[in-house]
């Protein structure tokens, strides 16, 4: 029986990891004349280059195919320009210039794909983040659904977060999980919510605190549970998360219940999440304040283990947030 590729292959939980450590080690990495490689970083959201002058280029690709691909509060040209700038900006870096790529369904129409350029061209504008390469593709009716975006990313940083993660670190997140998750939702599903998508760069928040953590990342696909556990697992670390502390909307997860998903596994477009020494912590709080009041230190490494776990208190008591597996939402970022 032939192997073949599922939904789930793509899903940002367990079966996508397993699926991309199948054959992305076998990619040819590149080299120097001296037998050093200076490109590294492969599995973060940003590979990195070293620059003569001791600089460090980032460079970042990601594909968006989205339904609906316009929802409440955004589209998917949002989620394109929003998060190849955030896959930068987490790395601790200044995004220089974007590539745009569209493959489009013939019959698509011109007006919709005019509100979708536009939302591009007004993020890269506000942002100062030029579009400055690209292609498309029209491909036959029934090739594709619609519209399919690619955006690609340039960036320098004199520095990248990779500090080494302690017990006693402090996780922070800078705002409302599932925002993004709920709003699409509510338009595949036709259900009533005032949420709308949390989708934007998360740039200005970057700048105002990179100097002070150690580690950031883009909560997308597989939500926060998936991003926990990806630094458990690679860091050998022990993560407790208050779930008291975690902030979600009541619209949220009255919507999250009704539909029977985990918030905690549902994509996130315009948050990050922070691990920083604690004697930082209400200082990096206190300035993702700034951009969102629901901003909120969510836990803390406790020790260092052999096999990475995230743990969640409950009023119930303890238990394992595992990485997400199975069915998780498709086609959502």
């Amino acid at each position: 029986m032939k192997k073949i590729v599922s939904l789930e292959s793509g899903n940002g939980g367990l079966e996508m990891a397993q699926f991309l450590n199948s054959f992305t080690n076998k990619l040819y990495r590149g080299n120097n004349e001296n037998g050093k490689n200076l490109w590294s970083n492969f599995s973060n959201d940003s590979a990195t280059y070293k620059l003569p002058n001791k600089d460090i280029l980032c460079f970042t690709t990601d594909s968006y195919t989205v339904s609906p691909y316009i929802f409440p509060g955004g589209n998917i040209g949002d989620l394109a320009v929003s998060g190849t700038i955030n896959d930068l900006a987490v790395m601790g870096c200044e995004p220089i210039g974007l590539s745009l790529s569209l493959i489009i369904e013939e019959g698509f129409e011109l007006d919709e794909l005019n509100i979708i350029l536009d939302t591009i061209n007004r993020i890269a504008n506000e942002f100062k983040v030029p579009i400055v390469t690209g292609d498309t593709k029209v491909v036959e009716k029934g090739s594709v659904d619609k519209i399919i975006i690619n955006t690609s990313g340039v960036g320098i940083a004199k520095k990248i977060l990779c500090d080494k993660i302690l017990p006693g670190d402090k996780i922070i997140l800078s705002g409302g999980i599932a925002e993004h998750g709920v709003a699409l939702l509510s338009k595949r599903f036709d259900f009533e919510t005032n949420i709308v998508t949390d989708s934007k760069p998360v740039l200005l928040e970057m700048r105002e605190i990179r100097d002070k953590i150690k580690f950031a990342k883009d909560p997308t696909r597989g939500g926060i549970a998936s991003i926990l556990n990806e630094i458990a697992d690679e860091y050998s670390l022990k993560i407790v998360i208050d779930e008291e502390k975690i902030p979600i909307k009541k619209e949220v997860k009255t919507a999250t219940k009704l539909l029977g998903i985990d918030p905690y596994s549902l994509a996130n477009e315009g948050r990050i999440l922070i691990i920083c020494d604690s004697k930082n912590a209400q200082s990096v709080l206190k300035d993702l304040k700034k951009f969102n009041t629901m901003a909120e230190i969510i836990g803390e490494v406790e020790k260092l283990d052999k096999v990475g776990n995230v743990i969640l208190k409950t009023t119930l008591g303890s238990r394992l947030l595992s990485m997400p597996s199975g069915k998780i939402v498709p086609r959502i970022c």
